[in-house]
Formats: C-alpha cells, structure tokens, sequence
C-alpha cells in the first residue's frame, strides 16, 4: 500500500468521528498540493481545518512516527485560513498495514480500535496571525510525550487529539495571564473614575462582593464573558440575527466616538434575554444598572469588547473558556471562602473516567445521550460540567451522531449545575453556551441557589426535590410575569452522573461555614442550625455519610448519593483525608455498601501539584458506580456455610481500586491520556502494578481490600504498590516478603488497640500549660527542671533530640487545680508507664510509643495506654515502633503534612495491632519475650523513624517482633522486613521530601519529589 493511500483514508476515517468535519466541505483535507502558500510544492499529508480554531497538520510514516515532517510543518500558512499551523501530530501506523486492500484499510479504520497508531502533538508557541513567516527552530517546539516517544492511540483518539491541538498549553497559559492582568487594569481603571460616587460599592453590593475593588474586578469578567457571547450569537444565532441583534462592534462603531453606550448594550441584552441565556446576562445587565457613567462605562466596555475580539482571535475552539479560568484569579477571599476552582487537567480527567462508566446503548442516538441527566452541585465557574459535556458530545459524533441536535436538550433538560455564587453560574452557562454557539435553548438547570434567610444552597435538596432559582426570581420580579421559571426540580434516585469538586469548609480557627457577601451573624447562625438540622435528619435515617467533622465535602457526597439513581456515577474530587481520616469513616463505609467498582486516584509527587486552585493540600478523585437498592443490602449469612467464605466475600464488597499517579497531568491532552491508561488497567488476580507509557512510569496501581467497613484506604496516596501489598497481607495476618513474593502466617491475630488496653484521657482532661489563655483540666502544667522532684509527671510534649529510647522520661510535673478533686483523681486513676505518640514526625522523631519508669499523665503529644500486665505493655511498646507496626500506623493515620504521622483522638482505639493479650501459648509467650527483649532495647538510642533502613538498633526491635510473632527462626522472614524497612523509608509520606533522608537512600530530588499529603 501506498502512503497516500493510507492518508486518504485515514482522513476519511477522521472525517467522519465529527459532526463539523462531516458537513464542512475541506474541514479535513489530504494530499492536497498548494496547502502551505509559503511552500506550495510542499504536500501535507492531513490538515484539519475547523471554523473557530486554527489548523492542525497530522504527517503519517509507517513504523515510527513523522516527527520531522510534523516539525517542518509548524509556523506555516494554511491555504483558505489565512492562519498559521500552531501544532502538528506525529502519526506512525503499523507496517503491516502495508499489505491490506485499500477495502480492508477502510473497514478497519471504521472501527474503534480496529488501527492502533502511534501519536505526538508538536506544537509552537505563536499566535497563528502572525504575518511574516516566522522562524522555528528545535528549541521553541513543546513535544507532548516527551521526543521522542509517542502513545498508542485510535483513530477516534487521534480525532480528540485534534481537538486539543488545536489550544496549546503554553500558548494558552500565556493568554490567561495576559487576560487577567488587562481585566485587573481596566477594572482599577474604571474604579479611579468611579471615586467619590458610590457606585464601586453599589456595583460589589449587586454582585454580592465585599469589597469594591473585588467587584469592580468580578463585573469585568462577566461584562467580558457577556461581550464575547454576544458577538457569537449575534454571528451564529439564525433566531437572534432575525431579530435584529446587532454586535458588540457594531454598536461600537456605530456610537459616536467609537465607544459602545450603555444603553444601546442592555437594549440588544433584552433581545438575549428574550431567548433565555439568562444565567448569563441577568448579572451583567445588573452590574450595568447601577447608575454607572456614560462615558466611564462606555470606556471600560469598550477596552473590553476590544480585549474579547483579541481573545477571539486566538481561536482556541470551543474547548477555552477563558472566564472560567480566569474567575478564580480575581477573587482576593478563595482562603477565607473555601471557594476552590478545578483545574481543567483534573476536569478532564475526572470526565473522562466517569462518561466512560455511563450506560447508554446507542451512542450516536439523540434521545438517549440527552435522556442522560449530569449535575454537578457545586459547580463553580463549570469547569467539570463543560469537561463532561465534551465527553458526552465527542462520543455522540464520534458514532456518527450530530451535536447541532443535541446541544439544546442537554442545556434544557440534561446538565444540572448549582451553586451559591450567582458569578459563577453565569461562567457556566457561559461556557455551555460557547460550546454550539448557533443552536439556542430557551429554560436551563444552571441556577444560583441561597444561602441567606436560613437556607443551605444545594444542600437544601437533602430533604426535598426542588431548589429555588435565585437568577429566575430575579428575572421574574424584574418583569412583573410568570415567564420565568423560579425552580429547579431535582428528585431523588434521578440523576445519572453527579460529578462535584465541593467546597471543603469546617468551622476551623476564623473560618466560619456559610461566610459569604452580605450575610449578617444572625443569618449565618440561621444557615448553621438549619445545616444541623439536615444532619440530625440524616443520622436518625441512618446514613452517616454527613459528618460535621469531615466539612461539607461530606455533606456533598450525602446529596450527591441522594440524587443519584441506581448504575449511576458518583465521581468527585475531594480531599486526600476522605480516604484516611476517622471523620470520613461513614463516606467510606457507604460507598464500600452501596457502590461498586470504587477507583480513586492520587498524586504522589511534588505537594504544589493540586487538582484545584489554591487550596494548598492534596486531593483524589473517586469514581464509583452506585448500587441497585437489591445490591446493596447485605444479606444474613446463610446457614451451614463456611464462615471464611462469606468473610471473603464481604471483603470483596469491600475493594477499592487506588491509582497513584507519579505527577499530575500538565494538560488536558495529558489528563485525557491518563484516564485511557487507567481505563486499560485490569485487575484480575493481581493486587497491583506499574502503570507505563511512551517510555516512562506514569505511576501505580492497587486493588485494595479493607479489612472492616470504613478502615482507611491505606493505598491511595501510596506510590510502593509492593508496600500497598505487604500492608494488605499484614492487615490480613500475614506477612509479606515483595522480593520473594512469599508470605507467612503470624502467631497471633490482629485486633485493635481498645481491645487490649484503655486508651488514657487527652490533654484536654488532663490540665494546661502555666500561662495558657485557656485554664481547662485537673492540672496546671510546668516543664520538669534536671533537679526537679516531681509528685505528679506527665508526659506532655514531643522532644525529638532526648526522646530517643524506649525508655524516656517525664516532660512536665502537674499541679493539682483546686475545688476540682473528682476530675484530679480520675486524671490519676489513669495514668500509664505506656504511651502513644498522636502526633509522629517520621523525618525528626524516634519514637511511635516509649514508656516511663514510673507511671504518668500524658499530655498534648502523648496519649495514656493504659494496662496492668507489664509483658502486654512490653509487647506494645516494641510492636508500635517497629517497622511492620509503623507500616500499619501509616496506613491507619494521616498525613497531612510532609513526614508526619498523626492519629486523631477518637481513631486511636481502631488502630491494628497484634492480640498479645490473648489467654493463649502464642500470645504469653510473646508477652513473656517482650519482657526479656525490652530489657535489652530500652535504653539505646533510635533514628527518627525515616532513617529506619540504616538502625541497627531499630533492627533489633524488629528481630523481637518477629519473634514475638511466632518468626523468630526464620531467615526469610527476617530479610522479608529488612526490605520493607527500606521502601517503607523511600515512601514519600515517610521521607518527606527530606533532602538529608533522600541522600541517605541514595535517592535524588527528582526520583523522590516533596511527598503526598493524605
């Protein structure tokens, strides 16, 4: 077969996976001569042609793929576009394709995956207007993989990379800032000549901002979303060109002095807002009618307009919404608000992942891709409901199907989104719009819902089925009718896909749930009883996915459970404590019950990668697919069967399958790639696995079991899948040998740490510092001097230079408080001479547990274990700070922040550890072991835990446990935990990006970047 003939179907093959490529005569043309006017003898293999976006020139080699001629072709004029080609795709296809007909060729080319190509998009970092040629030269070309590697990818991938080439990322940050700083300087601009007048307030006070300068910059970015889609519909609306919609421009240059009246914008507004699009231009108009300044607004609208043609003319596709990035730049209170924006790599991913989980039979079908019903119910500026309204719209065309027909349902009637913040909506339906500009939809789901006068926003629809439309009231008031709707309907068991990055918030410190613009301490304390109340309903209707503690991303999550039907998709961000933290236990154990196929995804590398916005701690993604109501009650155990099986199959209910990622996508192509990945991913009877592509390791994998409902999921966030694995089988009563994959039963089972002794009182029990502006306890606390005889120790704070041996002593003396004697002598009646550490620094501090010579209080780092038997006290305090019971404190506690370990109060009680207070041979001989062995131990001196592959002391604490364990005769067991000392110290929520811990292992920077935060 001839190259030519190849392309030529290959492009045919292209044409026909989108709707626009199919209907426009030379959108995808090849083998054309005279394409490239600048190099007409010259003959580009495909170019990709789309009205609002910049060509795409896709250059084909059997065997490896046409890297240079794709970079030959960057920088060139296309013929009939009077653009310059900005990327390029690299294609090789498969030798043996050679040898089909040209009948075969096309058939299999017809089918998903029936030619699997090898592909990379080249790009430069230029306008695409420029006049002059411009000169390229190797060093300004971004590869995407990495040159020289390409990813394996099918025709109707090479089509959605098209679609990405088209915007490239550089080109596209570059924009967004330029954007934002030119919003920033007409915003302060127009706020100069608005000094003295009242109106910068009242234009914050309309937009429900705080502060003037806020608000001024907020009315600029929707004056300028507004502005953009007026000019698009009044270009591509056949209804609105009809009725006589005239352009921003012309409006401009017909005005005298070139600037665009105030008046003659809201008139032609008022034609939009007959269609509908209210969501959109309801608050600009309304940021307008403020009594602004003929020729102050005219000045700021028209360097707006100017600024929207600028950005038009980058043509970036319907893809960008530069608003929608750009909203969350301009608002100076995201930190005291919560209020965190997806970044379009995680919108795109998550997307990706969940539409591909949706059931629908016929793709190309109309009816049935707009009976799907998505929300998302926390939308923000709309970033993941327009990622998912790509997905749905590519898979529709990619099956032959037209998104003209489809775009009006989904607005009207498919895609739901919700928010407080009436800005953001207006993103949103902006955004949606954008995406089919010339087909109009009337009534839509995107609505700003309250919050003021005792409601909860979206959460309101945990015990109803309708929502008001704050947008629709304002709409309906404002016109004295009945035309516009006020609510949204949403009931129960409805929704297909709910997919949400919602707001985190928990009163915590100065931040306050529910502190936003306007509202009054009265109204807020109105919001928080009305959000305990819907709490208390959920807890006395038994579900316990709403937790106070865990801030409204549970809450959320209960709403998004609640609206979902059966088979539908939950997919979320949210953060990285949801799979860790003893507040998210009932999340967990929910969606272990009532879903399956649970997958959530981590990144392990440097902590400034984020999936949203500057929120400035780690997060996953998780996407599950609900239950049928049969499914997921969990039926008695029936008779006369073996108990082990239905333990089994308890445990299967309970999977989860984690994906760490090495580092975030660092674009949207990137994000689509990975989801691909990750879709490839078959567990079957493996517990885990490396994830590779185009020459490099994207991350791993782990198919985790939790060993009880709601136990943390230990392997998200977890880059070892090895260490993943030995955690399971330790958890499950064995240990495991990664090396030799070979594993051993342990002497004695596995309980939790309130089973065997009594967990003491927490600090605040125990009393105060001397000094400290809260005097609570039984006791006033003071720091024990070298010479200082004291009656009542404690041992209160963490000091990681002397607290290096089992064996340690007090660190502060108590004195009773007076008139309080119950709580003293209850205070008293537990101490211990055992102690856990709550708060475990792995980089600086040596000790997990550590025991007193004399019994003790404990304090604000040091929490009271409580027993009589000394060998049981032993046996802890040697388990907990060796390297298999660090392994199970890891996997039980958070970490939050780099290289540190720590176990919330009321989780201390579930924490793992081996039964040594059995009334049994294995357990008190362990007991009777650990007495001999902390004998020996207790006085010499340990590493800070993350130097535990180097101690030999520490080693030797690891010898007795395994002795302990019934291992001690065993070689093999003993070099099984030798290595998992080591990989256990190389994870990097143990290391903590540590640069003198790094070295010490022999790693570098960039192979073990800043660590996970869980």
């Amino acid at each position: 077969m001839h190259e030519q003939t190849f392309n030529d179907a290959l492009a045919d093959a292209l044409r026909r996976r989108r709707a626009a490529w199919r209907h426009a005569e030379g959108a995808v043309v090849s083998e054309r001569l005279q394409m490239l006017p600048e190099a007409p003898q010259d003959r580009p293999d495909i170019v990709v042609m789309s009205r609002d976006a910049h060509p795409v020139i896709i250059e084909v080699e059997f065997g490896d793929p046409a890297f240079s001629d794709a970079a030959s072709r960057l920088g060139k004029l296309v013929d009939g576009t009077a653009r310059r080609a900005r990327s390029a795709i690299a294609v090789g296809a498969p030798d043996g394709v050679r040898e089909w007909s040209p009948a075969v060729l096309r058939e299999q080319l017809a089918q998903p995956d029936g030619v699997i190509l090898q592909c990379a998009i080249l790009s430069v970092n230029i306008t695409g207007e420029e006049i002059d040629q411009p000169e390229i030269d190797a060093s300004m070309i971004t590869y995407w993989p990495a040159h020289p590697h390409a990813i394996s990818a099918s025709v109707d991938d090479l089509a959605t990379l098209c679609e990405y080439a088209v915007a490239p990322q550089q080109l596209v940050s570059q924009t967004a800032g330029n954007v934002a700083l030119r919003i920033r300087g007409i915003a302060a601009d127009l706020q100069r000549s608005l000094t003295g007048t009242g109106t910068a307030d009242q234009i914050a006070r309309t937009l429900d901002q705080r502060d003037p300068q806020q608000g001024i910059r907020m009315a600029c970015c929707i004056w300028l979303t507004s502005l953009r889609l007026h000019d698009q519909l009044a270009t591509a609306s056949v209804a609105l060109r009809g009725n006589g919609l005239r352009s921003p421009r012309a409006i401009r240059q017909e005005s005298i002095g070139d600037a665009i009246s105030i008046s003659e914008l809201i008139a032609e507004w008022d034609k939009i807002l007959e269609v509908n699009y209210r969501s959109i231009f309801t608050p600009a108009k309304r940021a307008l009618n403020v009594g602004l300044p003929a020729h102050a607004g005219a000045q700021a609208l028209t360097q707006l307009q100017r600024l929207a043609e600028q950005i038009d003319a980058l043509r970036f596709g319907n893809r960008i919404e530069f608003a929608g990035e750009l909203f969350p730049e301009l608002l100076d209170d995201r930190e005291e608000t919560a209020a965190h924006y997806t970044l379009p790599q995680t919108a795109e991913l998550l997307a990706c992942l969940s539409v591909e989980r949706l059931a629908v039979d016929d793709w190309s079908s109309v009816e049935e891709v707009a009976a799907l019903n998505v929300a998302d119910l926390a939308c923000g500026t709309g970033a993941l409901l327009r990622a998912v309204y790509h997905q749905l719209r590519r898979r529709h065309e990619a099956a032959g199907g037209d998104a003209d027909g489809l775009h009006s349902q989904m607005l009207e009637r498919s895609i739901a989104g919700l928010d407080i913040n009436a800005l953001a909506t207006h993103m949103t339906a902006a955004g949606l719009s954008g995406a089919e500009i010339g087909t109009a939809y009337h009534d839509t789901r995107i609505a700003a819902v309250p919050v003021i006068g005792g409601k909860t926003g979206s959460l309101e629809l945990l015990e109803g089925e309708q929502v008001t439309d704050i947008i629709g009231e304002q709409v309906r008031t404002a016109t004295d009718g009945e035309a516009q709707p006020a609510m949204i309907y949403m009931p129960d068991d409805s929704l297909n896909l709910v997919i949400q990055n919602p707001p985190y918030s928990r009163a915590r410190g100065d931040r306050k749930l529910f502190d936003i613009t306007g509202i009054t301490e009265d109204q807020r304390d109105r919001s928080l009883a009305r959000l305990s109340a819907i709490r208390r309903q959920l807890r006395t209707s038994g579900n316990r996915v709403a937790d106070g503690q865990a801030g409204l991303g549970s809450d959320f999550s209960a709403l998004a459970d609640r609206k979902l039907a059966p088979g539908g998709v939950f997919a979320s961000v949210l953060p990285l404590t949801a799979a860790h933290a003893e507040s998210w236990v009932g999340f967990r154990e929910h969606i272990e019950r009532d879903y399956h196929e649970v997958t959530a995804i981590a990144f392990t590398g440097d902590e400034t990668e984020m999936m949203s916005a500057d929120t400035h701690m780690n997060e996953m993604l998780l996407i599950a697919t609900k239950r049928s109501a049969s499914e997921s009650a969990t039926p008695p155990p029936p008779q006369n069967v073996n108990s082990e099986k239905v333990r089994t199959a308890s445990q299967q209910r309970r999977r989860v399958l984690s994906i760490n990622l090495r580092d975030a996508p660092a674009t949207v192509a990137e994000a689509f790639w990975t989801a691909k990945l990750v879709q490839k991913i078959d567990p079957g009877e493996f517990n885990g696995g490396v994830i590779q592509d185009a020459g490099r390791s994207v991350g791993t994998w782990a198919h985790m079991r939790s060993p009880t409902p709601g136990f943390p999921w230990f392997a998200v966030g977890m880059r070892n899948y090895h260490l993943a694995t030995a955690a399971a089988e330790l958890l499950a009563g064995r240990l495991y040998w990664p090396g030799e994959r070979r594993t051993w039963d342990l002497a004695i089972e596995l309980t939790t740490l309130d089973q065997i002794v009594e967990i003491g009182p927490t600090h605040h029990l125990i009393g105060h510092l001397r000094g400290a502006r809260e005097q609570i306890g039984a006791f006033t606390l003071d720091q024990i001097g070298d010479a200082f005889d004291c009656v009542h120790p404690a041992l209160w704070a963490a000091d990681a230079e002397k607290q290096t041996s089992l064996l340690t002593r007090p660190t502060h003396c108590g004195e009773p408080v007076l008139n309080d004697d119950a709580l003293i002598g209850q205070m008293l009646e537990q101490r211990s001479d055992l102690f856990i550490s709550r708060n475990l620094r792995f980089t600086s501090q040596a000790l997990a547990a550590a025991r007193t010579a004399q019994p003790a209080m404990g304090g604000s780092t040091w929490t009271a274990l409580v027993a009589s038997d000394a060998g049981l006290k032993s046996a802890l305090a040697l388990w907990l700070n060796s390297t298999p019971g660090l392994l199970l404190r890891m996997c039980y506690s958070q970490t939050t922040q780099p290289g540190r370990s720590r176990l919330q109060v009321k989780a201390l009680g579930g924490l793992p550890v081996p039964n040594f207070a059995l009334n049994n041979e294995s357990s008190a001989q362990a007991r009777q072991q650990a007495l001999r062995h902390y004998a020996d131990l207790a006085e010499l001196p340990l590493e800070p835990c993350s130097y535990a592959f180097r101690d030999d002391h520490r080693a030797r604490i690891d010898a007795a446990a395994l002795e302990m364990l019934g291992l001690g005769e065993d070689p093999g067991a003993a070099r099984a935990v030798a290595e998992l000392r080591v990989i256990w110290c190389r994870e990097p929520a143990v290391h903590g990006g540590n640069k003198a811990i790094l070295r010490s292992l022999g790693l570098d920077q960039q192979a073990a970047p800043a660590p996970v935060r869980r």
